[in-house]
């Protein structure tokens, strides 16, 4: 239920179909021995056809069909010309075009015998998505009616203390001590949901009577909901394990693989989504942090000790913009964006930040490529003047460089 249908991939809608069509298979399966009917099956109907003409499509068939030395199969899309004139097809017909239940059967003589019908329209949120048909073999309930009734006739027959003795004998035998024992069964299984149940309750299924066969119904659904629930276990394990798998792609495709926080991907998503929750009323701003002298100490003391300096660039910014989202867009810039207490404190925050770097420089026991510094430039959204992030990024980039150039000067300066 937490699952969006269209969000999955082909593979695992394909499965899901196969479920749901093999689950809705099974509870027309079961619905038949359980009701006594001979044939249930879902219809879907094509009005693709002029009427009074239609054809109908089996979408659900519940009876597996057995073909000589081939396995079981189901019905999955047998498509057949119905005529609405046909006497056959009337109370179809009527169901489908009304929309409504209609009254009486429909009767015909097929394979099963002298059969009766019934069709309900399928409606979902005021939409006719089908119908719903079940079959009932009138011979086989009459016969079966008939054969209790001779057996009960001759019962009486006998004399009748002995009759009474065998009687009670009998039904507690075939029927209480059955029904007592099945009770016990199913109260365990309701406790702990142990399909193995199932396999103790075949043991006493033996025999044509109501008992053994309610039992049988019983097993066969506890063995049925067993099975459901590993396969919606496994379902389920699976869907998590691709949920997973995709969650990771995603990280990887927005992490910055050198220093771990997210990357100008994830940046560009973030401006994306800023834009769309609208500019105006918001209130952020744009930090921009470039590495200085990165070059200098790629070309002098290698690329890995230039990821060192990199690396803890961005660790103190991650730790003075510790209310702000951080990315590494750049080989050695970095953008923060600015929000609440970031941003009302932001000159107090630099300030601390130049602090931290002017010690490093003062730290004799640091490499020279761990004295890292940097410049820092920012600019504050204006909804009067700026119309995107893309101008507040420009402003605070344009402060970063001449920043950079300043801290240049200084140290032309004190060089002299």
């Amino acid at each position: 239920r937490d699952l969006d249908y269209d969000q999955m991939d082909p593979e695992v809608q394909e499965a899901y179909f196969i479920y749901l069509h093999e689950y809705w298979t099974l509870t027309f399966e079961a619905a038949r021995p359980v009701f006594g009917l001979p044939y249930t099956y879902y219809l879907w109907v094509k009005e693709d056809k002029q009427p009074p003409a239609y054809s109908v499509v089996y979408m659900i068939d519940g009876e597996r069909t057995h073909k000589p030395d081939a396995e079981e199969y189901v019905y999955l899309g047998d498509e057949y010309d119905h005529d609405a004139n046909n006497p056959d097809n009337a109370m179809e017909w009527q169901a489908w075009s009304s929309g409504e239940k209609p009254e009486g059967y429909q009767v015909w003589d097929n394979e099963y015998g002298h059969t009766y019908a019934y069709y309900t329209p399928l409606i979902i949120d005021g939409q006719k998505m089908g119908l719903i048909a079940t079959e009932v073999e009138v011979a086989e309930v009459e016969s079966s009616i008939l054969n209790n009734t001779i057996a009960q006739v001759s019962g009486l027959g006998a004399v009748l203390v002995m009759a009474m003795i065998a009687l009670l004998l009998a039904v507690y035998g075939n029927y209480i001590s059955k029904l007592v024992r099945l009770e016990s069964d199913i109260r365990e299984y309701s406790e702990t949901k142990d399909s193995i149940i199932a396999d103790r309750i075949y043991e006493y299924t033996s025999g044509k009577s109501e008992i053994a066969s309610l039992s049988r119904i019983v097993a066969d659904t506890i063995k049925e909901l067993g099975t459901y629930m590993k396969n919606l276990v496994q379902t389920r394990q699976e869907l998590t394990a691709t949920r997973e798998k995709a969650d990771a792609m995603s990280q990887l495709a927005t992490k910055d693989a050198l220093t771990g926080i997210r990357n100008k991907t994830a940046y560009d998503l973030e401006v994306q989504n800023l834009e769309r929750a609208g500019l105006e009323g918001v209130a952020y701003g744009l930090a921009v942090v470039d590495l200085n002298n990165l070059k200098h100490i790629n070309d002098t003391y290698g690329h890995e000790c230039g990821n060192v300096a990199i690396k803890k660039l961005c660790r103190l910014v991650c730790e003075v913009f510790d209310h702000s989202p951080v990315f590494r867009v750049g080989g050695d810039e970095f953008a923060v964006i600015l929000k609440n207490r970031d941003l009302k404190d932001i000159d107090e925050l630099i300030e601390e930040f130049y602090g931290i770097t002017a010690k490093w420089e003062e730290d004799e026991n640091l490499k020279p490529w761990e004295k890292t510094s940097a410049a820092i430039g920012y600019a504050v959204y204006d909804p009067e003047k700026d119309e995107s992030i893309r101008e507040v990024f420009n402003k605070a980039d344009a402060n970063m460089y001449d920043k950079k150039r300043r801290m240049k000067e200084e140290m032309s300066g004190d060089a002299q």
